[in-house]
């Protein structure tokens, strides 16, 4: 009786890992098409139904998976998402201490989010309109996003990096407002700037708006 339930809970052990991987799998397939079809039919024909029918599922699955489509386009969007070289720039910006380096680093995570989910933050820019429920999205990745830059500023404030007379909320106004996805778009896609001028121009500018002089 006992090496029967010793077996059980072996093979209960053995097949757990698989089905976790499984699991990742058919979630991941199912973000994938979802980007997919925000990109060819945008937001009205990424249906469940139809996500569901391109990843081979069924629709209870992507709902259980992921849940609804507000929901789906703001898995497309979460940091934990991002591709493994973002990911790799939010780690080093955590370990990095140069106040410099840390703002330069921030524009470049920001110019690497904002290349790769185009679709999604134009999508996003224009939420009121598409659908109401995603303008509360847009709002809450906003609001995220500041919450994270707040931590940065901080830092710096408690380094006395900042630039004299400069209070922590204003350097934080400064930082999210000039990296918003606004403009981005207003530089690189309108007036057709590369991304390398771009993000050049904006360290160089945060970098004199954020930090005491070198010589200060």
């Amino acid at each position: 009786m006992k090496q029967s339930t010793r077996s059980k809970e072996e093979k209960r052990s053995y097949r757990s890992p698989m089905r976790q991987r499984q699991a990742e799998e058919t979630r991941q397939r199912i973000l994938g098409t979802a980007r997919s079809l925000l990109a060819r039919q945008g937001y009205a024909g990424m249906t469940i139904e139809a996500i569901a029918e391109a990843a081979e599922v069924s629709p209870k699955t992507v709902t259980a998976v992921i849940g609804s489509k507000r929901e789906l386009l703001a898995e497309l969007v979460r940091p934990e998402a991002f591709d493994e070289p973002i990911q790799q720039l939010l780690t080093r910006l955590r370990t990095i201490e140069d106040p410099r380096q840390r703002v330069e680093l921030v524009v470049t995570i920001s110019r690497s989010v904002y290349e790769s989910l185009m679709q999604e933050f134009e999508l996003l820019r224009t939420a009121g309109v598409v659908a109401a429920e995603l303008a509360e999205l847009a709002r809450h990745i906003e609001t995220r996003r500041r919450g994270r830059q707040s931590y940065l500023i901080t830092d710096l404030h408690k380094r006395n990096a900042l630039r004299t007379g400069l209070t922590s909320e204003e350097a934080l106004d400064v930082l999210w407002s000039l990296t918003s996805y606004d403009m981005y778009r207003l530089l690189v896609v309108e007036q057709r700037w590369s991304t390398a001028r771009y993000e050049t121009w904006l360290s160089t500018l945060l970098i004199d708006q954020l930090l005491q002089p070198i010589n200060g």
